[in-house]
């Protein structure tokens, strides 16, 4: 009877103990440290990072080689076209929409969250434009889908049908930010500037309208016209300030790993880069490249000759040996120019500054040359295309002197402001005639020059334009060819190969010769 008494209190006693622990089991198994849900706070700043640090891989890569701002030397696979089935940004872009689809859905129908959900909208649209211009037709529709509906094989979606859903998603954003909203948090981007957002949204749209103006000419006329004639609704960038450009406050930022030592210092000023702008005496060369070791200067020099490029498309042995003078004792990596200090990492140079580079977006001068040739194009009824032409080129150089400036990079800050500008913007490689062919060329040869190291800006406006010309180098592989997009990656052949097979039907092949649907310019 003792017994059973006494296992019947000890039974209570686990009992009442059970119920104690189960009270606050959650207090006190809750880390307070931790969000115990997501937060459109906290995903931001992660998504802007991410993208940003894969824009200005990309950028700093195949984005600088294929158009021939930059040459290699040692490793010239790049730069001869000996492209292999690429991940990035694929792989990067879909991980990062995980996060933005998320952004959208916790912010959209919450209310004073609509702010958050207006960005979202933004940064699907930019993470969408960077994959697509890549490779072409992509999941779209039916992407980022697997937890939410369980489709983890989702159809490709057709480039043009892409780019509708960006340009509506973006009149949508514009929209939506114009709101009255609460002050959002975590923008690493615009630090909760909306109205640099909405400006960020119409000029991004202005950028997507203008590259399908050839594959779809009445819907990129509409778009432009209702911009351009109406700034208080759709404001678009309209200074240096208002730019797209993510700041770092770290040593070594992931758009500067091209310009590293040892196998990363292959990245050197391409010589068509140096050709077109010593012929029009562009200080601007300065700030792209440094001058050659073997002329004994540092970051700078006064002499023009002491900056010089590669011939881009060389094979490895050839960039070796390369001398820009043709005199074989003048020839190596010592009289071929690095890329300008403004992106040189600290390992590789203690003069160069871990502020002054930002990884670039979209820049007003991108605003300004787009208007101009809307205008010369006579896509806009109205207007002077000179004048924006203009603006584009001074916005470039004002930002090049800026961000020299906050590098304390005094003389070739210097370089830049000391230009006559005028006596610049009048020569006759820049200035326009009565030519309206040789106008329209100039903007492309203007906005090509400014887009240096701006993501894969450059090869879109070559793609869709042909402009400036680009010459494949003598041991350029792809058939003597420039590539217009990326091979898809051997992941997606692999696993979701059904929908990998209808894409490259619809879309021609899977080649780096495949056009996308909005490339249709004589380039090849």
């Amino acid at each position: 009877m003792y017994t059973n008494r006494l296992n019947f209190t000890y039974m209570l006693a686990i009992c009442l103990l059970g119920f104690a622990c189960t009270a606050d089991f959650e207090d006190i198994n809750t880390d307070s440290k931790r969000p115990v849900a997501t937060t459109p706070d906290l995903l931001l700043p992660g998504i802007i990072k991410s993208t940003a640090s894969a824009w200005g891989a990309r950028g700093g890569e195949e984005g600088l080689v294929v158009t021939q701002h930059a040459g290699e030397i040692q490793s010239t696979n790049d730069d001869t076209y000996r492209w292999n089935p690429n991940p990035q940004p694929y792989t990067d872009g879909y991980n990062t929409l995980r996060d933005v689809y998320n952004l959208i859905d916790v912010s959209q129908d919450t209310e004073g969250f609509s702010s958050y959900y207006g960005i979202g909208l933004v940064l699907k649209c930019w993470n969408y434009q960077f994959i697509t211009d890549a490779y072409g037709d992509i999941p779209y529709l039916e992407a980022v889908q697997g937890k939410t509906a369980g489709n983890f094989f989702p159809a490709f979606t057709p480039q043009k049908e892409i780019y509708q859903g960006m340009i509506d998603d973006l009149v949508l954003a514009n929209q939506v930010l114009a709101r009255e909203g609460i002050s959002i948090s975590g923008d690493i981007l615009y630090a909760g500037d909306l109205m640099k957002w909405r400006k960020f949204a119409n000029s991004l749209r202005l950028r997507l309208l203008m590259r399908i103006s050839d594959a779809d000419p009445g819907a990129a006329q509409a778009g432009i016209r209702e911009i351009v004639a109406d700034p208080e609704t759709f404001p678009v960038f309209e200074s240096n300030d208002d730019m797209a450009a993510l700041q770092h406050d770290i040593e070594n930022p992931p758009s500067r790993y091209t310009t590293r030592v040892g196998s990363f210092d292959s990245y050197r000023l391409s010589r068509t880069l140096e050709q077109r702008l010593k012929a029009m005496n562009d200080p601007r060369l300065k700030v792209f490249a440094q001058p050659i070791s073997a002329s004994g200067k540092n970051i700078y020099s006064e002499h023009w000759d002491d900056y010089a490029g590669i011939q881009n498309g060389l094979s490895a042995d050839e960039s070796e040996s390369y001398s820009p003078t043709d005199d074989p004792s003048k020839s190596g990596s010592n009289f071929i120019s690095r890329l300008g200090i403004l992106y040189a990492c600290q390992e590789c140079n203690t003069l160069s500054s871990p502020v002054a580079a930002q990884t670039v977006i979209m820049t007003y001068s991108e605003v300004a040359f787009l208007i101009a040739e809307a205008i010369q194009r006579e896509i806009l009824p109205s207007g002077n295309a000179e004048e924006h032409y203009q603006k584009g080129i001074r916005a470039s150089f004002d930002y090049y002197a800026d961000r020299t400036a906050v590098g304390g990079w005094d003389n070739i800050t210097n370089a830049l402001m000391s230009l006559d500008m005028e006596s610049y913007l009048s020569q006759e490689n820049v200035g326009f005639s009565g030519n309206p062919t040789a106008n329209l060329q100039k903007i492309y040869l203007q906005k090509w020059i400014s887009q240096f190291y701006t993501g894969m800006e450059a090869w879109s406006q070559w793609r869709r334009t042909n402009q400036p010309e680009v010459i494949p180098g003598p041991d350029a592989a792809n058939d003597q060819k420039v590539p217009v997009r990326f091979l898809y990656p051997n992941e997606i052949k692999a696993t979701n190969s059904r929908n990998y097979e209808s894409a490259v039907l619809n879309m021609g092949g899977d080649y780096l010769t495949t056009r996308l649907w909005w490339d249709i310019a004589d380039n090849q």
